[in-house]
């Protein structure tokens, strides 16, 4: 029998009323913030009558994809970027997620991505972390990571190995044309559309595209 929503919601209140302030960690402080607030609220209400067999993620989504430059803004190397974006109204810890395939970059454990906010992967962090807002985590690539020109795959990939997201973009066919090379980037049109699909993405509206901040499409 499910427990009513009133009751869960009582259980959160009186945890953040009785929990003592030389505790570490309430029971009911569901994103680890050390405080039980409104974001925990949030969390409880989205996933209400989901089964506890199996683990629940909170995803982010990949939400733009600078892959080719500009000759105008130099070279790719310094300017390429991969952006996700938090969908969910609380914040969400992406601590030991993975991007790969076409690119290789591990979060570190204390990485959050803000309500309906952003974080922005990069091959030349100090290049882009003049562009972005203040408080946008900034996350270098590994190795030898770069974005191919004529398309390839890029996977976010959960802390227990499971695929969150993957988006195959290219160049060719009926993908945007415009980011390849002519300044923009590759925008997704937000929610209502599946990322994975090429008509789910536009060329973006400004040079050098909009990262860290809601895509220039969007406002369309």
């Amino acid at each position: 029998m499910k427990t009513p929503l009133s009751h869960l919601i009582l259980a959160a209140t009186l945890s953040f009323a009785f929990c003592p302030s030389t505790q570490a960690q309430c029971v009911a402080d569901l994103n680890l913030n050390a405080l039980v607030d409104y974001d925990d609220l949030l969390i409880l209400l989205a996933n209400y009558g989901q089964s506890c067999e199996a683990e629940i993620w909170h995803d982010p989504i990949i939400s733009e994809i600078h892959y080719n430059p500009s000759t105008q803004q130099g070279a790719d190397s310094e300017h390429e970027f991969v952006e996700l974006m938090n969908p969910h109204p609380f914040d969400i810890h992406v601590g030991g997620w993975q991007l790969g395939d076409g690119i290789a970059c591990t979060f570190p454990e204390d990485t959050w991505i803000e309500a309906e906010g952003f974080l922005v992967t990069a091959n030349d962090t100090a290049v882009l972390a003049s562009l972005l807002p203040e408080f946008v985590p900034l996350l270098p690539w590994t190795l030898a990571s770069g974005l191919h020109n004529s398309g390839e795959s890029l996977r976010l990939i959960r802390p227990n190995g499971t695929e969150a997201d993957h988006v195959i973009y290219s160049d060719a066919g009926a993908w945007p044309q415009d980011p390849d090379g002519a300044g923009g980037s590759l925008e997704w049109k937000g929610p209502g559309y599946d990322n994975s699909f090429s008509t789910s993405w536009a060329g973006s509206n400004a040079l050098g595209g909009s990262p860290g901040t809601a895509n220039s499409t969007w406002t369309d």
